[in-house]
């Protein structure tokens, strides 16, 4: 009995082995992982003891081959050519080599998950969870920003409406009395898309701040 608990056992964590993806690096290094995505440039994954953790990005010059979890191996070319290192933040993976460039502020204005890479990537330890702390500040903002622009117009386009149907009203009635509560509707859509707005803008600024801030401290 001991005996076949054992091997199904082994059975077990085999296939549990077997149903990951591999990535061949052409340093002959080689990693375990969830692979999310294969762009033509670069490959997203994720760590494996880390499934829900931040995305990783790798450029696809540096990888080999990748074997999937049904035992394809997909093998790559290089396709793009190497570029002299510059201002902006580049990718790698070699733990090594990890963030020895600074970022600029357009970097800050990537997605979430970069953001999260970025952090994550930091050479400081000690400074990655106030990078991380400081990406999901922009997250918050950068959701607030939408949602505010889209009800600026939305209800701008309700005041446009409002007054274009009141002044059909008033062009039918041919001068005559036209109930100004008509007119309501149309003011209250206004007065809410001038709120929006200016909510929108306010948040704009507060988030250009906060993006400087990211970069300064990373940078530091």
């Amino acid at each position: 009995m001991r005996i076949i608990k054992l091997s199904l056992l082994c059975l077990a964590v085999s296939f549990s082995a077997k149903a990951q993806d591999t990535l061949f690096f052409k340093s002959k290094q080689k990693q375990v992982v969830i692979v999310k995505e294969v762009s033509p440039a670069e490959i997203q994954y994720k760590k494996l003891e880390l499934p829900d953790g931040p995305m990783y990005i790798v450029s696809k010059n540096d990888v080999e081959k990748i074997i999937y979890k049904n035992g394809y191996a997909d093998v790559f070319k290089p396709t793009i050519e190497e570029t002299k290192p510059s201002e902006s933040f580049a990718v790698y993976n070699n733990q090594e080599s990890l963030n020895h460039e600074k970022i600029t502020y357009n970097d800050a204005k990537g997605r979430y998950y970069r953001l999260v890479s970025l952090s994550d990537r930091h050479p400081d330890v000690n400074r990655r969870p106030n990078l991380m702390l400081k990406a999901k500040n922009l997250r918050t903002l950068k959701m607030h920003q939408d949602g505010t622009r889209t009800c600026a117009i939305i209800f701008g386009g309700f005041t446009i409406a409002g007054l274009g149907l009141y002044g059909l009203a008033t062009a039918a009635s041919y001068g005559g009395y036209v109930d100004p509560i008509y007119g309501i509707p149309p003011m209250v859509c206004g007065a809410l898309a001038v709120a929006f707005g200016a909510t929108s803008i306010a948040v704009n600024l507060k988030l250009r701040e906060k993006r400087k801030e990211f970069v300064n401290l990373y940078n530091e």
